[in-house]
């Protein structure tokens, strides 16, 4: 009998009840945190190694615990080897010197991230050139290409070769890199991608094209849906799956490979398809799925996850043996790429894999005592695979979903039917393009209520309570999770409990629960937690802030300034136009009066970001140097540009120097507290400030461009503040804020507050004393 037969259709086996076989447990656990050791610290291999042996001398005739010493053993070694051979050689000691070089790559995979966007490649190094002397290597290497750059990279497919000039840095060992590359020139196809490469952008193209004519947000999700291609989902949508823990739809996973094997095994059977042919058509299914979503290391592990899953479902699967499969999937997985021990996504994976094989069974029959199976299922399984993952997902997101359970619940059913719907019309689309836009029409209905969901859920008041990312708060959040799994069996079999708690739960996303203690009562400015941006309120009446930037667009300042009960917006400060700093302007006109928008004379010449508020007939007023005025109980004072505007970006740099330098500088005082606002300003800019021999100095300085390394040492300290603010995103692709910016802030006295690790942070100020209060 084939491994891949399917379970009992009626989910009334008794293999829900059988204990699990965790013998292979520690040493997954030990080949995980090894590795993890191993790619962290230099001293890893040496520790692991050390422990290994210890172990394997302690065991005697414990063939469990050898085991363990020997995992141990193995792992040391494979990622110390595999470390060696990547940071050895001329790519990484050029990287070290920061060298420029004209570089030849075999590309792996592009990703467009964050806000504004940045393209993210893996590739292979083949050649570089630098210093009068040509290399030949074969290392990978990561190329960040921010901004404009982005749009050079986006339509290079995967397996092409490009070449072209670019600065190298040192990667981090977690990188899984030689070196990082930024670019200082369009890359240049030297050899187009063919063969099996060609043919699989073939068909995600003709995905792509087949359901263009859809809304335009159903013609995103489909392909995120089938492939993982993200490439064309709305920043609105991301952040509303997010909210409502439906983000892992949109990641390639072990749950597409489930459902593609599925279909692909329903149709061998029904064509008399058995035994171990029915094994190659599952095989052949594994590899195509790699294949289409890319061969990247995140592929390769939900592969590795979606035939855990199924090897441990089939009839032919003894009882208890999905833990065992799991296992051994963990130690081949992060042998095979050691850097997966440092991947969220992983740990996702593993943590969703344990919390089904744990608690999905016992869950599901606790509730088929009052439940019919499908039902009890529908809520067992997204149950148990939020409850083992939350700990994780706060910790990327600063947030506890409080609606994710139900999102999900509602989303399961319908996710099947839209991948398969999503398959079909990339088959149908590749062989006949005319045909294939009709089957897309109709698959792009399919994914219509998923979208609803999403929404909905997101727009609730309570879909997301902030929770502290520390370590006190993950590991209270973990004891309570643990506990919550510990007391569900329980509560799940008796009908008023689980109604109780639902409509609790119902209750709770109507109206949001209360956060003890914020807003603190006297707060006087307010960094909101808008993620890679800038959006900070000043309170200047009861129910009215200014605004000083506005963030990225869907981040969530209205959210922010909800929280903070605001009605009305006098006056918004916008230092530039970058979309991290001006996104969320159509969401503030949408729920908001606005009185005014301050800009420079820059700014206000370029029409499209300021649109929105031209049609809305929001006054813009452009500020004067050295101008000074009343909004409320706050004086602005205006303190830049301070020198000519258009001021010549360093050579080869990508990230828009000159506009970045001319951001507008504001301080803004209210009784007494006073807050320096100064944008993305770079180091020519603060010199230019420092050299106007304007006064600086501010209570609370907003560091600049998010806490980037260019920062001018004499500016910092001509402000002399008691708290540098950081708002940043949490592991963003420009390494904000730098470590050494972090560390001239704390030498010049200063507090250090930031967004990605405090959520949103409130200034407090009464009679001279400074107080900052963290929503996490």
């Amino acid at each position: 009998m084939s491994a891949f037969e399917p379970p009992d259709p009626t989910g009334r086996d008794d293999r829900t009840a059988a204990a699990l076989d965790l013998r292979l447990a520690p040493a997954a656990v030990a080949a995980w945190a090894g590795m993890w050791l191993t790619v962290a610290h230099s001293w890893g291999p040496w520790v692991v190694a050390g422990a290994g042996m210890a172990v394997l001398v302690w065991a005697r005739r414990s063939a469990a615990v050898a085991l363990v010493g020997l995992v141990l053993v193995v792992t040391a070694a494979v990622g110390g080897l595999r470390l060696a051979v990547l940071t050895s050689g001329p790519v990484p000691e050029l990287a070290r010197d920061q060298a420029v070089a004209a570089v030849e790559l075999s590309v792996e995979s592009v990703r467009l991230v964050g806000q504004p966007i940045t393209a993210v490649v893996s590739a292979t190094l083949t050649r570089a050139e630098a210093r009068g002397q040509s290399h030949a290597a074969r290392v990978g290497v990561l190329v960040f290409a921010p901004g404009e750059r982005a749009g050079d990279w986006a339509q290079i497919i995967p397996g092409s070769t490009v070449a072209l000039t670019a600065r190298l840095a040192a990667a981090e060992r977690t990188d899984a890199a030689a070196a990082v590359l930024r670019p200082l020139s369009q890359p240049v196809v030297t050899t187009p991608a063919g063969g099996w490469r060609a043919g699989v952008e073939h068909v995600r193209q003709a995905l792509r094209q087949a359901v263009a004519g859809a809304r335009p947000e159903a013609a995103a999700l489909l392909p995120a849906l089938v492939v993982g291609d993200t490439s064309t989902m709305p920043a609105s949508l991301t952040e509303d799956f997010r909210t409502t823990g439906l983000t892992h739809l949109t990641a390639v996973s072990g749950a597409n490979l489930t459902i593609l094997l599925a279909c692909l095994l329903a149709v061998a059977r029904a064509v008399k398809v058995t035994g171990r042919a029915l094994n190659l058509v599952a095989v052949v299914g594994v590899a195509g799925f790699v294949a289409l979503c890319h061969s990247e290391p995140s592929v390769l592990r939900a592969a590795a996850m979606g035939l855990v899953g199924l090897a441990a479902v089939g009839r032919s699967a003894r009882p208890g043996q999905g833990a065992r499969h799991l296992a051994q999937a963990v130690v081949a997985l992060v042998w095979i790429d050691p850097w997966l021990s440092h991947s969220y996504g992983f740990a996702l994976s593993v943590l969703a894999c344990v919390g089904l094989l744990l608690w999905a069974g016992p869950w599901t029959a606790s509730l088929n005592r009052w439940l019919p199976h499908w039902a009890a299922e529908a809520i067992a399984v997204p149950l148990a695979a939020q409850l083992a993952t939350q700990p994780v997902v706060a910790q990327l997101s600063g947030a506890v979903s409080l609606v994710g359970l139900a999102a999900n619940a509602l989303a399961a059913p319908l996710v099947a039917p839209a991948t398969v719907a999503g398959l079909v019309t990339a088959v149908v689309a590749t062989v006949h393009a005319g045909l294939g836009r009709l089957v897309g029409t109709v698959a792009a209905w399919t994914v219509e209520p998923i979208l609803q969901i999403g929404h909905r859920a997101a727009s609730l008041p309570g879909a997301a309570q902030p929770w502290p990312a520390t370590a006190v708060g993950l590991t209270l959040l973990t004891v309570g999770c643990l506990f919550a799994a510990w007391l569900m069996p329980r509560l799940l079999r008796r009908r008023l409990v689980v109604l109780a708690l639902g409509l609790a739960m119902v209750v709770g996303g109507l109206r949001g629960p209360a956060q003890p203690g914020w807003p603190p009562a006297d707060w006087r400015a307010v960094a909101c937690d808008v993620g890679q941006g800038d959006a900070l309120a000043v309170r200047v009446a009861d129910g009215q802030a200014l605004l000083l930037d506005l963030g990225p667009a869907d981040a969530g300042l209205p959210a922010c300034l909800r929280s903070l009960d605001i009605d009305r917006v006098p006056l918004v400060v916008l230092s530039h136009l970058h979309a991290d700093h001006v996104g969320g302007l159509a969401e503030l006109l949408d729920g908001w009066e606005v009185g005014a928008m301050l800009v420079s004379d820059a700014a206000l010449a370029a029409a499209a970001p300021l649109e929105p508020a031209r049609r809305a007939g929001v006054a813009l007023r452009v500020a004067g140097a050295n101008e000074t005025f009343q909004v409320g109980a706050a004086r602005v004072e205006v303190l830049s540009p301070a020198r000519p505007v258009g001021l010549p970006a360093t050579a080869g740099d990508v990230e828009s120097s000159a506009e970045n330098d001319n951001s507008l500088v504001v301080r803004v005082t209210v009784d007494g507290f006073s807050l320096l606002a100064t944008g993305d300003l770079e180091t020519a800019g603060q010199q230019a400030l420092v050299s106007s021999h304007l006064d600086l100095a501010a209570d609370v300085l907003k560091v600049p461009h998010h806490g980037s390394a260019r920062q001018d040492e004499a500016f910092l300290a001509a402000v002399g503040a008691r708290v540098a603010l950081i708002s940043v995103g949490a592991n963003n692709s420009y390494g904000h804020p730098a470590a050494s910016t972090l560390r001239r802030l704390e030498a010049l006295g200063m507090t250090l507050a930031r967004t990605d690790r405090d959520g949103a942070v409130a200034l407090s100020w009464d009679q001279g004393q400074l107080e900052i209060t963290s929503q996490r």
